[in-house]
């Protein structure tokens, strides 16, 4: 049985098995043409809505690391300029960027748009599969048309 459009288990299966999931949403079932022709729009229609979705998703991500980086950086640079305020030894740039890039809410940041960017490729793989299905469908449906048309004459 075909998984179920947006239910837990797709997102699941995308995440975990993208290319398996893409395989099977992207099947053509030459058997029931009539109802995969009649599927396929809508399908077409709800993956890339859905790839759309998940680019903003991205670029959300991307401002979410972007705001992390930037609040430790600030902190990191307030605490630098508290030690040499005390006469401590400044530390290097390299030293305040490796810092900030390996705190943890930079990590957190980094890891829910990898998240994201790895959920909008998989979709984006989709939506062009889609493109290729539909292709696919019109030369089958061209091939049993002619097949019924030569069968009835």
């Amino acid at each position: 049985m075909p998984v179920e459009l947006g239910s837990q288990e797709f997102w699941d299966r995308l995440t975990q098995h993208p290319a398996k999931l893409g395989a099977e949403v992207c099947m053509v079932d030459v058997v029931h043409l009539d109802r995969t022709l009649e599927t396929h729009p809508a399908l077409r229609a709800w993956v890339n809505a859905t790839y759309e979705v998940a680019r903003i998703q991205v670029e959300r991500a991307e401002w979410e690391v972007t705001k992390a980086r930037a609040i430790k950086l600030l902190d990191v640079k307030a605490q630098e300029d508290a030690a040499k305020v005390g006469g401590g030894k400044g530390k290097t740039v390299d030293l305040m960027k490796a810092e900030v890039e390996v705190s943890s809410t930079v990590q957190a940041a980094m890891e829910a748009l990898l998240d994201a960017q790895e959920k909008c490729g998989a979709l984006k793989a989709m939506a062009n599969a889609l493109e290729d299905r539909k292709d696919m469908l019109v030369q089958i449906a061209a091939k049993h048309r002619k097949e019924y048309d030569d069968y009835n004459h």
